[in-house]
Protein backbone atom coordinates (compact mmCIF):
# COMPACT_ATOMS: atom_id res chain seq x y z
CA UNK A 1 0.00 0.00 0.00
CA UNK A 2 1.22 3.63 -0.90
CA UNK A 3 0.42 6.40 1.30
CA UNK A 4 0.77 9.96 1.05
CA UNK A 5 3.40 9.81 3.73
CA UNK A 6 5.58 7.12 1.12
CA UNK A 7 5.18 11.00 -1.00
CA UNK A 8 6.36 13.76 1.20
CA UNK A 9 9.18 11.36 2.10
CA UNK A 10 10.48 12.01 -1.32
CA UNK A 11 12.96 14.80 0.00
CA UNK A 12 13.77 16.15 -3.59
CA UNK A 13 9.37 17.36 -3.83
CA UNK A 14 10.11 19.25 -0.84
CA UNK A 15 6.63 18.63 -0.06
CA UNK A 16 5.23 19.81 3.39
CA UNK A 17 2.70 18.49 5.13
CA UNK A 18 0.48 20.92 7.06
CA UNK A 19 -1.51 18.39 8.55
CA UNK A 20 -1.77 15.04 7.86
CA UNK A 21 -4.08 12.23 8.85
CA UNK A 22 -4.13 8.51 7.68
CA UNK A 23 -6.32 8.56 5.34
CA UNK A 24 -7.22 6.23 2.14
CA UNK A 25 -3.72 5.11 0.11
CA UNK A 26 -2.69 7.16 -2.18
CA UNK A 27 -4.36 5.85 -5.80
CA UNK A 28 -3.13 8.13 -8.24
CA UNK A 29 -2.75 12.26 -8.78
CA UNK A 30 -5.48 14.62 -9.91
CA UNK A 31 -4.91 18.35 -10.89
CA UNK A 32 -7.35 20.41 -11.07
CA UNK A 33 -8.62 23.97 -10.67
CA UNK A 34 -12.32 23.53 -10.29
CA UNK A 35 -14.57 25.06 -7.64
CA UNK A 36 -15.64 21.00 -7.06
CA UNK A 37 -13.42 18.58 -8.72
CA UNK A 38 -15.15 15.61 -7.42
CA UNK A 39 -17.17 14.44 -10.14
CA UNK A 40 -13.73 13.82 -12.02
CA UNK A 41 -12.74 11.74 -8.89
CA UNK A 42 -12.88 8.22 -7.93
CA UNK A 43 -11.28 7.78 -4.22
CA UNK A 44 -7.88 7.48 -3.45
CA UNK A 45 -6.53 10.80 -5.48
CA UNK A 46 -3.96 13.53 -4.12
CA UNK A 47 -5.44 16.27 -5.52
CA UNK A 48 -3.24 19.65 -6.34
CA UNK A 49 -4.29 23.05 -7.68
CA UNK A 50 -2.62 26.11 -7.53
CA UNK A 51 -6.05 27.31 -6.39
CA UNK A 52 -6.91 29.52 -9.66
CA UNK A 53 -10.31 28.41 -9.41
CA UNK A 54 -11.00 29.44 -5.95
CA UNK A 55 -9.01 33.10 -5.48
CA UNK A 56 -10.85 35.38 -2.99
CA UNK A 57 -12.55 32.05 -0.97
CA UNK A 58 -13.46 31.98 2.55
CA UNK A 59 -16.16 30.37 4.16
CA UNK A 60 -16.47 28.51 0.85
CA UNK A 61 -13.35 26.40 1.97
CA UNK A 62 -15.30 24.16 4.39
CA UNK A 63 -17.53 22.58 2.08
CA UNK A 64 -14.62 22.15 -0.62
CA UNK A 65 -12.82 20.31 2.11
CA UNK A 66 -16.14 18.24 2.98
CA UNK A 67 -16.79 17.28 -0.93
CA UNK A 68 -13.01 15.90 -1.30
CA UNK A 69 -13.58 13.91 1.88
CA UNK A 70 -16.80 12.35 0.44
CA UNK A 71 -15.43 11.28 -2.76
CA UNK A 72 -12.69 9.75 -0.99
CA UNK A 73 -9.72 11.64 -1.66
CA UNK A 74 -6.03 10.80 0.20
CA UNK A 75 -5.27 14.35 0.47
CA UNK A 76 -5.28 17.64 -1.42
CA UNK A 77 -1.62 19.78 -2.17
CA UNK A 78 -1.48 23.28 -3.29
CA UNK A 79 1.01 24.94 -4.87
CA UNK A 80 2.10 27.90 -3.37
CA UNK A 81 4.10 30.91 -4.77
CA UNK A 82 1.12 31.37 -7.46
CA UNK A 83 -2.46 32.18 -6.49
CA UNK A 84 -1.74 32.19 -2.94
CA UNK A 85 1.85 32.97 -1.83
CA UNK A 86 0.69 30.59 1.50
CA UNK A 87 -1.83 28.22 2.56
CA UNK A 88 -5.22 29.88 3.18
CA UNK A 89 -6.22 29.91 6.72
CA UNK A 90 -9.47 28.67 6.33
CA UNK A 91 -8.35 25.81 4.11
CA UNK A 92 -6.23 25.31 6.94
CA UNK A 93 -8.99 24.98 9.23
CA UNK A 94 -11.33 23.00 7.00
CA UNK A 95 -8.71 19.79 6.34
CA UNK A 96 -8.43 20.05 10.06
CA UNK A 97 -11.93 19.79 10.73
CA UNK A 98 -13.18 17.04 7.99
CA UNK A 99 -9.69 15.09 9.05
CA UNK A 100 -8.01 15.71 4.61
CA UNK A 101 -4.42 15.87 4.75
CA UNK A 102 -2.98 19.07 3.39
CA UNK A 103 0.31 19.16 1.50
CA UNK A 104 2.16 22.44 0.56
CA UNK A 105 4.24 22.24 -2.61
CA UNK A 106 6.41 24.69 -3.29
CA UNK A 107 6.65 26.76 -6.13
CA UNK A 108 10.22 25.18 -7.48
CA UNK A 109 8.30 21.60 -7.55
CA UNK A 110 6.22 20.99 -10.50
CA UNK A 111 3.05 18.79 -10.44
CA UNK A 112 4.33 17.00 -13.48
CA UNK A 113 7.36 15.47 -10.42
CA UNK A 114 4.55 15.00 -8.01
CA UNK A 115 3.05 12.86 -10.47
CA UNK A 116 5.69 10.88 -12.15
CA UNK A 117 7.00 9.82 -8.47
CA UNK A 118 3.59 8.89 -7.17
CA UNK A 119 3.51 6.56 -10.28
CA UNK A 120 6.72 5.60 -9.55
CA UNK A 121 5.61 4.46 -6.20
CA UNK A 122 2.69 3.07 -7.38
CA UNK A 123 5.08 0.90 -10.21
CA UNK A 124 7.44 0.01 -7.21
CA UNK A 125 4.31 -1.48 -5.20
CA UNK A 126 2.81 -3.79 -8.43
CA UNK A 127 6.01 -5.10 -8.79
CA UNK A 128 6.77 -6.39 -5.20
CA UNK A 129 3.10 -7.56 -5.25
CA UNK A 130 3.73 -9.53 -8.31
CA UNK A 131 7.40 -11.19 -6.66
CA UNK A 132 5.43 -12.22 -3.30
CA UNK A 133 2.12 -13.91 -5.46
CA UNK A 134 4.99 -15.34 -8.00
CA UNK A 135 7.24 -16.78 -4.95
CA UNK A 136 4.20 -18.04 -2.93
CA UNK A 137 2.56 -20.19 -6.57
CA UNK A 138 6.09 -20.83 -6.85
CA UNK A 139 6.17 -22.95 -2.72
CA UNK A 140 2.45 -24.07 -3.24
CA UNK A 141 3.24 -25.34 -6.61
CA UNK A 142 6.41 -27.42 -5.86
CA UNK A 143 4.78 -28.70 -2.28
CA UNK A 144 2.37 -30.32 -4.15
CA UNK A 145 4.27 -31.88 -7.50
CA UNK A 146 6.91 -33.10 -5.24
CA UNK A 147 8.07 -36.77 -5.75
CA UNK A 148 11.31 -38.20 -4.72
CA UNK A 149 12.29 -41.86 -5.04
CA UNK A 150 15.06 -41.41 -2.67
CA UNK A 151 12.98 -41.54 0.80
CA UNK A 152 11.79 -44.99 -0.31
CA UNK A 153 14.99 -46.38 -0.94
CA UNK A 154 16.55 -44.96 2.28
CA UNK A 155 13.95 -46.63 3.82
CA UNK A 156 13.98 -49.68 2.44
CA UNK A 157 18.16 -49.64 3.12
CA UNK A 158 17.13 -49.23 7.15
CA UNK A 159 14.61 -51.85 7.48
CA UNK A 160 17.04 -54.24 5.88
CA UNK A 161 20.71 -53.29 7.46
CA UNK A 162 21.23 -53.15 3.48
CA UNK A 163 23.31 -51.07 0.83
CA UNK A 164 20.41 -50.19 -1.89
CA UNK A 165 20.71 -48.02 -5.62
CA UNK A 166 18.53 -47.41 -8.25
CA UNK A 167 20.75 -48.47 -11.38
CA UNK A 168 19.75 -47.14 -15.27
CA UNK A 169 20.51 -50.02 -17.74
CA UNK A 170 23.53 -49.65 -18.58
CA UNK A 171 24.37 -50.30 -14.63
CA UNK A 172 25.28 -46.09 -13.57
CA UNK A 173 23.24 -45.38 -10.29
CA UNK A 174 20.47 -43.58 -10.62
CA UNK A 175 20.12 -43.00 -6.88
CA UNK A 176 22.33 -44.05 -4.57
CA UNK A 177 23.70 -45.97 -3.34
CA UNK A 178 21.99 -45.63 -0.17
CA UNK A 179 22.16 -47.06 3.22
CA UNK A 180 24.58 -47.81 6.09
CA UNK A 181 26.41 -50.45 4.23
CA UNK A 182 26.33 -48.56 0.65
CA UNK A 183 29.89 -49.14 -0.35
CA UNK A 184 29.26 -52.90 0.00
CA UNK A 185 27.19 -52.82 -3.00
CA UNK A 186 29.62 -53.96 -5.67
CA UNK A 187 28.49 -52.08 -8.81
CA UNK A 188 30.56 -53.93 -11.42
CA UNK A 189 28.30 -56.87 -10.00
CA UNK A 190 25.21 -55.26 -10.44
CA UNK A 191 26.25 -54.03 -13.81
CA UNK A 192 26.51 -57.57 -15.31
CA UNK A 193 23.65 -58.62 -13.63
CA UNK A 194 21.71 -55.99 -15.29
CA UNK A 195 22.83 -56.89 -18.49
CA UNK A 196 22.19 -60.41 -18.14
CA UNK A 197 18.65 -59.77 -17.57
CA UNK A 198 17.85 -56.89 -18.87
CA UNK A 199 16.28 -58.74 -22.29
CA UNK A 200 13.97 -60.76 -20.24
CA UNK A 201 11.50 -57.99 -19.59
CA UNK A 202 9.72 -57.17 -16.15
CA UNK A 203 9.73 -60.72 -14.70
CA UNK A 204 13.20 -61.39 -14.82
CA UNK A 205 15.39 -61.38 -11.21
CA UNK A 206 18.56 -61.85 -10.27
CA UNK A 207 19.98 -62.96 -7.11
CA UNK A 208 23.81 -63.35 -5.93
CA UNK A 209 24.84 -64.55 -2.55
CA UNK A 210 28.57 -65.15 -1.82
CA UNK A 211 28.74 -66.43 2.14
CA UNK A 212 28.47 -63.48 3.49
CA UNK A 213 26.44 -60.97 1.30
CA UNK A 214 23.41 -61.22 -1.09
CA UNK A 215 22.75 -59.42 -4.28
CA UNK A 216 19.45 -58.99 -5.51
CA UNK A 217 18.30 -57.09 -8.94
CA UNK A 218 15.26 -57.02 -10.17
CA UNK A 219 13.25 -54.55 -13.22
CA UNK A 220 11.34 -51.70 -12.21
CA UNK A 221 8.45 -50.26 -14.14
CA UNK A 222 4.75 -51.61 -14.79
CA UNK A 223 4.95 -51.65 -18.79
CA UNK A 224 6.89 -51.84 -21.29
CA UNK A 225 10.90 -51.70 -21.70
CA UNK A 226 12.38 -51.48 -17.75
CA UNK A 227 14.49 -48.52 -17.63
CA UNK A 228 15.29 -49.00 -14.35
CA UNK A 229 16.65 -51.27 -11.45
CA UNK A 230 16.68 -51.53 -8.34
CA UNK A 231 20.05 -53.56 -6.66
CA UNK A 232 19.91 -54.38 -3.06
CA UNK A 233 23.04 -55.72 -0.97
CA UNK A 234 22.07 -57.19 2.29
CA UNK A 235 24.33 -59.37 4.67
CA UNK A 236 23.80 -63.17 4.65
CA UNK A 237 21.00 -64.88 3.02
CA UNK A 238 17.85 -63.72 1.49
CA UNK A 239 14.82 -64.99 3.89
CA UNK A 240 11.75 -64.29 3.03
CA UNK A 241 10.69 -61.24 4.94
CA UNK A 242 13.78 -59.81 3.26
CA UNK A 243 12.34 -61.26 -0.03
CA UNK A 244 9.15 -59.89 0.69
CA UNK A 245 10.27 -56.15 1.81
CA UNK A 246 12.21 -56.31 -1.09
CA UNK A 247 9.03 -57.05 -3.83
CA UNK A 248 6.85 -54.42 -1.96
CA UNK A 249 9.65 -52.17 -2.24
CA UNK A 250 9.65 -52.74 -6.04
CA UNK A 251 6.13 -52.43 -6.71
CA UNK A 252 5.97 -49.06 -4.77
CA UNK A 253 9.16 -48.10 -6.49
CA UNK A 254 7.47 -49.08 -9.98
CA UNK A 255 4.36 -47.13 -9.35
CA UNK A 256 6.30 -44.00 -8.37
CA UNK A 257 8.21 -44.63 -11.37
CA UNK A 258 5.48 -44.93 -13.78
CA UNK A 259 3.63 -41.67 -12.65
CA UNK A 260 6.92 -40.11 -13.07
CA UNK A 261 6.70 -40.95 -16.26
CA UNK A 262 3.29 -40.08 -16.54
CA UNK A 263 4.22 -36.55 -15.20
CA UNK A 264 6.85 -36.25 -17.51
CA UNK A 265 4.86 -36.60 -19.82
CA UNK A 266 2.29 -34.28 -18.74
CA UNK A 267 5.30 -31.66 -17.98
CA UNK A 268 6.27 -32.10 -21.30
CA UNK A 269 2.98 -31.15 -22.67
CA UNK A 270 2.64 -28.62 -20.64
CA UNK A 271 6.12 -26.93 -21.59
CA UNK A 272 5.10 -27.62 -25.00
CA UNK A 273 1.75 -25.46 -24.58
CA UNK A 274 3.98 -23.03 -22.35
CA UNK A 275 6.47 -22.62 -25.38
CA UNK A 276 3.76 -22.55 -27.68
CA UNK A 277 2.06 -19.35 -25.99
CA UNK A 278 5.96 -17.89 -25.78
CA UNK A 279 6.41 -17.89 -29.27
CA UNK A 280 3.11 -16.83 -30.26
CA UNK A 281 3.79 -13.72 -28.13
CA UNK A 282 2.23 -14.70 -24.88
CA UNK A 283 4.96 -14.26 -22.36
CA UNK A 284 2.75 -13.66 -19.31
CA UNK A 285 0.79 -17.24 -19.51
CA UNK A 286 3.96 -18.54 -20.70
CA UNK A 287 4.92 -17.70 -17.52
CA UNK A 288 2.53 -19.00 -15.45
CA UNK A 289 2.50 -22.20 -16.88
CA UNK A 290 6.48 -22.51 -16.59
CA UNK A 291 5.68 -21.81 -13.35
CA UNK A 292 3.95 -24.77 -12.64
CA UNK A 293 6.07 -27.37 -14.27
CA UNK A 294 8.27 -29.04 -12.55
CA UNK A 295 11.52 -26.90 -12.07
CA UNK A 296 9.96 -24.07 -12.09
CA UNK A 297 12.18 -22.88 -15.46
CA UNK A 298 11.87 -19.27 -16.75
CA UNK A 299 11.72 -17.55 -19.59
CA UNK A 300 15.62 -15.70 -20.41
CA UNK A 301 15.27 -12.21 -20.68
CA UNK A 302 16.51 -12.81 -23.61
CA UNK A 303 16.80 -15.48 -26.11
CA UNK A 304 16.73 -17.74 -29.07
CA UNK A 305 14.33 -19.42 -30.42
CA UNK A 306 15.22 -23.19 -32.23
CA UNK A 307 12.72 -24.35 -34.47
CA UNK A 308 14.34 -28.86 -35.28
CA UNK A 309 12.48 -30.88 -37.95
CA UNK A 310 13.10 -34.50 -38.39
CA UNK A 311 12.02 -38.66 -37.66
CA UNK A 312 9.77 -38.86 -34.64
CA UNK A 313 12.37 -41.05 -32.72
CA UNK A 314 15.41 -38.40 -33.30
CA UNK A 315 13.13 -35.74 -31.99
CA UNK A 316 11.90 -37.85 -29.07
CA UNK A 317 15.89 -38.66 -28.38
CA UNK A 318 16.80 -35.04 -28.72
CA UNK A 319 14.32 -34.07 -26.50
CA UNK A 320 15.61 -36.78 -24.16
CA UNK A 321 19.16 -35.10 -24.17
CA UNK A 322 18.49 -31.67 -24.22
CA UNK A 323 15.74 -32.48 -20.99
CA UNK A 324 19.13 -33.77 -19.09
CA UNK A 325 21.37 -31.05 -20.29
CA UNK A 326 19.45 -27.92 -19.99
CA UNK A 327 18.50 -28.73 -15.98
CA UNK A 328 20.05 -25.79 -15.24
CA UNK A 329 18.74 -21.92 -15.90
CA UNK A 330 18.67 -20.37 -19.30
CA UNK A 331 17.29 -22.89 -21.64
CA UNK A 332 13.82 -24.70 -22.09
CA UNK A 333 12.69 -27.28 -25.08
CA UNK A 334 9.57 -29.02 -25.45
CA UNK A 335 7.39 -30.00 -28.93
CA UNK A 336 5.08 -27.40 -30.68
CA UNK A 337 3.43 -28.74 -33.42
CA UNK A 338 5.54 -31.55 -34.54
CA UNK A 339 8.37 -29.59 -34.44
CA UNK A 340 10.99 -29.82 -31.38
CA UNK A 341 11.18 -25.76 -30.09
CA UNK A 342 14.10 -24.76 -27.95
CA UNK A 343 14.05 -21.74 -26.32
CA UNK A 344 17.46 -20.39 -24.62
CA UNK A 345 20.14 -17.41 -23.86
CA UNK A 346 21.55 -16.25 -26.75
CA UNK A 347 25.30 -17.34 -24.81
CA UNK A 348 23.71 -21.09 -24.84
CA UNK A 349 23.44 -21.18 -28.02
CA UNK A 350 26.96 -23.39 -29.06
CA UNK A 351 26.22 -25.59 -26.55
CA UNK A 352 22.78 -26.50 -27.38
CA UNK A 353 23.72 -27.34 -30.92
CA UNK A 354 26.48 -29.55 -29.84
CA UNK A 355 24.14 -31.57 -27.79
CA UNK A 356 21.68 -31.69 -31.43
CA UNK A 357 24.44 -32.14 -33.98
CA UNK A 358 24.53 -35.48 -35.79
CA UNK A 359 21.06 -36.27 -34.65
CA UNK A 360 19.62 -36.07 -38.17
CA UNK A 361 17.78 -33.01 -37.51
CA UNK A 362 17.38 -30.00 -39.26
CA UNK A 363 17.94 -26.76 -37.30
CA UNK A 364 17.00 -23.07 -37.45
CA UNK A 365 17.89 -20.69 -35.20
CA UNK A 366 16.13 -17.31 -34.76
CA UNK A 367 17.25 -13.88 -34.06
CA UNK A 368 18.15 -12.77 -30.92
CA UNK A 369 15.67 -10.92 -29.04
CA UNK A 370 14.13 -9.55 -26.17
CA UNK A 371 11.73 -12.23 -24.13
CA UNK A 372 8.45 -9.74 -25.14
CA UNK A 373 9.35 -10.62 -29.10
CA UNK A 374 9.79 -14.00 -29.08
CA UNK A 375 7.62 -14.66 -31.34
CA UNK A 376 9.61 -12.35 -33.73
CA UNK A 377 12.63 -15.01 -32.96
CA UNK A 378 9.86 -17.48 -33.80
CA UNK A 379 8.97 -16.27 -36.99
CA UNK A 380 12.83 -15.67 -38.21
CA UNK A 381 13.74 -19.36 -36.56
CA UNK A 382 10.84 -20.74 -39.30
CA UNK A 383 12.12 -18.92 -42.48
CA UNK A 384 15.78 -20.20 -41.35
CA UNK A 385 14.41 -23.71 -41.33
CA UNK A 386 12.90 -23.60 -44.57
CA UNK A 387 16.38 -22.27 -45.47
CA UNK A 388 18.51 -25.76 -44.31
CA UNK A 389 18.89 -28.42 -46.97
CA UNK A 390 20.91 -32.31 -46.12
CA UNK A 391 24.08 -30.41 -46.94
CA UNK A 392 23.33 -27.40 -44.32
CA UNK A 393 20.76 -29.13 -41.37
CA UNK A 394 21.83 -25.79 -39.35
CA UNK A 395 20.88 -22.20 -40.55
CA UNK A 396 21.08 -19.38 -38.33
CA UNK A 397 18.43 -16.24 -38.94
CA UNK A 398 21.75 -14.14 -39.68
CA UNK A 399 22.81 -16.12 -42.63
CA UNK A 400 19.87 -16.25 -44.21
CA UNK A 401 19.07 -12.37 -43.45
CA UNK A 402 22.62 -11.03 -44.92
CA UNK A 403 21.75 -13.06 -48.03
CA UNK A 404 19.09 -10.34 -49.14
CA UNK A 405 15.38 -10.69 -49.11
CA UNK A 406 15.37 -13.19 -51.78
CA UNK A 407 16.70 -15.33 -49.57
CA UNK A 408 14.10 -15.35 -47.20
CA UNK A 409 11.32 -16.66 -50.04
CA UNK A 410 11.18 -20.54 -50.31
CA UNK A 411 12.53 -21.65 -53.63
CA UNK A 412 9.53 -23.99 -54.94
CA UNK A 413 6.87 -20.49 -53.35
CA UNK A 414 9.16 -17.98 -54.99
CA UNK A 415 9.26 -20.33 -58.26
CA UNK A 416 5.67 -20.54 -58.27
CA UNK A 417 5.24 -16.80 -57.96
CA UNK A 418 7.21 -15.81 -60.65
CA UNK A 419 5.75 -17.66 -63.10
CA UNK A 420 2.28 -17.17 -62.41
CA UNK A 421 3.21 -13.65 -62.38
CA UNK A 422 5.23 -13.28 -65.58
CA UNK A 423 3.12 -16.24 -67.42
CA UNK A 424 1.33 -13.39 -69.32
CA UNK A 425 4.46 -11.58 -70.66
CA UNK A 426 6.95 -12.09 -73.43
CA UNK A 427 10.49 -11.18 -73.82
CA UNK A 428 9.89 -7.81 -74.60
CA UNK A 429 7.31 -7.16 -72.27
CA UNK A 430 10.14 -8.21 -69.46
CA UNK A 431 12.95 -6.52 -70.26
CA UNK A 432 10.64 -3.30 -70.37
CA UNK A 433 9.58 -4.25 -67.33
CA UNK A 434 12.83 -4.27 -65.89
CA UNK A 435 13.97 -1.03 -67.34
CA UNK A 436 11.18 0.32 -65.86
CA UNK A 437 11.78 -1.00 -62.22
CA UNK A 438 15.44 -0.20 -62.73
CA UNK A 439 14.61 3.58 -63.52
CA UNK A 440 12.85 3.79 -60.90
CA UNK A 441 9.42 4.47 -63.46
CA UNK A 442 10.98 7.22 -65.28
CA UNK A 443 9.75 6.49 -68.78
CA UNK A 444 12.09 8.59 -70.66
CA UNK A 445 15.36 7.17 -68.74
CA UNK A 446 13.26 3.54 -69.83
CA UNK A 447 12.99 4.39 -73.15
CA UNK A 448 16.84 5.73 -73.82
CA UNK A 449 17.85 2.56 -71.79
CA UNK A 450 15.90 0.37 -74.42
CA UNK A 451 16.78 2.78 -77.84
CA UNK A 452 12.60 3.74 -77.96
CA UNK A 453 10.44 6.16 -78.08
CA UNK A 454 8.79 7.05 -74.48
CA UNK A 455 5.06 6.62 -76.37
CA UNK A 456 6.41 3.39 -77.26
CA UNK A 457 7.63 2.66 -73.28
CA UNK A 458 3.97 4.34 -72.04
CA UNK A 459 2.63 1.65 -74.13
CA UNK A 460 4.23 -1.50 -73.47
CA UNK A 461 3.84 -0.47 -69.35
CA UNK A 462 -0.09 -0.06 -70.15
CA UNK A 463 0.00 -3.68 -71.77
CA UNK A 464 2.01 -5.46 -68.81
CA UNK A 465 -0.55 -3.48 -65.88
CA UNK A 466 -3.27 -5.23 -68.27
CA UNK A 467 -1.98 -8.49 -68.69
CA UNK A 468 -1.02 -8.38 -64.94
CA UNK A 469 -3.33 -6.46 -63.34
CA UNK A 470 -0.69 -4.77 -61.39
CA UNK A 471 -0.56 -1.21 -61.24
CA UNK A 472 3.09 -0.14 -61.31
CA UNK A 473 2.25 3.41 -59.72
CA UNK A 474 1.94 1.40 -56.56
CA UNK A 475 5.10 0.46 -54.55
CA UNK A 476 3.96 -2.61 -53.28
CA UNK A 477 3.16 -3.66 -57.11
CA UNK A 478 6.61 -2.73 -58.02
CA UNK A 479 8.34 -4.56 -55.03
CA UNK A 480 6.27 -8.08 -56.26
CA UNK A 481 7.44 -7.81 -59.92
CA UNK A 482 11.04 -6.96 -58.67
CA UNK A 483 10.72 -10.08 -56.78
CA UNK A 484 9.10 -12.45 -59.76
CA UNK A 485 11.94 -11.00 -62.13
CA UNK A 486 14.72 -12.05 -59.97
CA UNK A 487 13.05 -15.52 -58.91
CA UNK A 488 12.56 -15.63 -62.62
CA UNK A 489 16.04 -14.82 -64.19
CA UNK A 490 17.22 -18.72 -64.90
CA UNK A 491 13.66 -18.81 -66.60
CA UNK A 492 13.35 -17.36 -69.94
CA UNK A 493 9.30 -16.93 -71.16
CA UNK A 494 7.60 -19.56 -72.81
Amino acid sequence: MVSVADLVARRALGLRAVHAVEGPSLRWVATSELPDPTPFLEGGELLLTTGLGTRGWSDQWDAYVGRLVAAGAAAVGVGVGLTYDELPARLVEACRAHGLTLLEVPRETTFVAVSRAAAELLQDQEAASTRLALDLQRRLTRAALGLDLRPLLERLAQLLDAAVALVHRDGEPAEGPLGARRERLDLDLVRAEVAGIKGQGLGAVSTRTDGSATTLVRPIGLAGRPELYLAVCLPGPLGDPQRSAVSTAAVLLSLAVERRAERRAAERRLRGRALELLCAGDLRSAEVLLDAAEGGRTVPERLRVLRMTGARDALDDALDRLEDDLAVEGALAGVVDGELVAVLAPARLPGVLDIVSGSGLRVGVGRAVPATEARRSAESAGHALDRTSAASPVRRWEEVADAGPLALVPEALGREYAAGLLAPLDAEHRATLAAFLRHHGARGAVADDLGVHRNTVRNRIAEIEGLTGLDLDDPAARVGAWLALELAADQPPA
